[in-house]
């Protein structure tokens, strides 16, 4: 399958999930992955033993993750239909990939793990994966929703400050 098909399926099936899932648990689980990020920072660095190559591929995949999320929750909450916002996120996660850490540094690559389960979750969480998918169909926020966004997006720049400039 070409590049071009597998970007189109992928933006259909973030589209049917984003129809399928309430505002409430899209919005949980983008917290679930910046919280994972969060607790993966501390963990990275050359105190524990790491090489310099691999603490710089975790530190840009975990920068990459948080700039991703806070586009996910500029998206979220900004205007547009549930199918552009599922293609708009689904870009903003593209060609972002987890590292592979090696297994003597288990707690690090539990970290990366967690991450990169929380960031699939999130994916599969926009609403779709229902037979009734409404296309053009925009979710409502709740203010409760949007103040949640913020939140996110805060806890976002907090990761990105946190991580090292090398």
């Amino acid at each position: 399958m070409s590049n071009r098909k597998a970007a189109v399926v992928f933006i259909a099936l973030l589209a049917l999930l984003f129809s399928a899932c309430s505002s409430n648990q899209v919005i949980s689980d983008l917290q679930l992955a910046i919280d994972a990020v969060s607790i993966a920072l501390p963990l990275v660095g050359p105190t524990v033993g790491l090489p310099a190559a691999l603490v710089s591929q975790i530190d840009t995949y975990l920068s990459a993750t948080s700039q991703a999320v806070s586009q996910a929750a500029d998206i979220l909450a900004g205007p547009g239909n549930d199918t552009s916002k599922a293609a708009a996120i689904a870009g903003a996660f593209a060609g972002i990939a987890a590292p592979i850490v090696p297994p003597q540094y288990a707690s690090i690559a539990n970290a990366v793990q967690q991450v990169a389960q929380a960031v699939q979750t999130f994916l599969a969480a926009q609403p779709a994966a229902a037979a009734n998918v409404v296309y053009g169909k925009t979710t409502k926020l709740s203010n409760g929703d949007k103040a949640d966004l913020v939140g996110i997006k805060a806890k976002a720049a907090e990761c990105l400050a946190k991580l090292p400039k090398r």
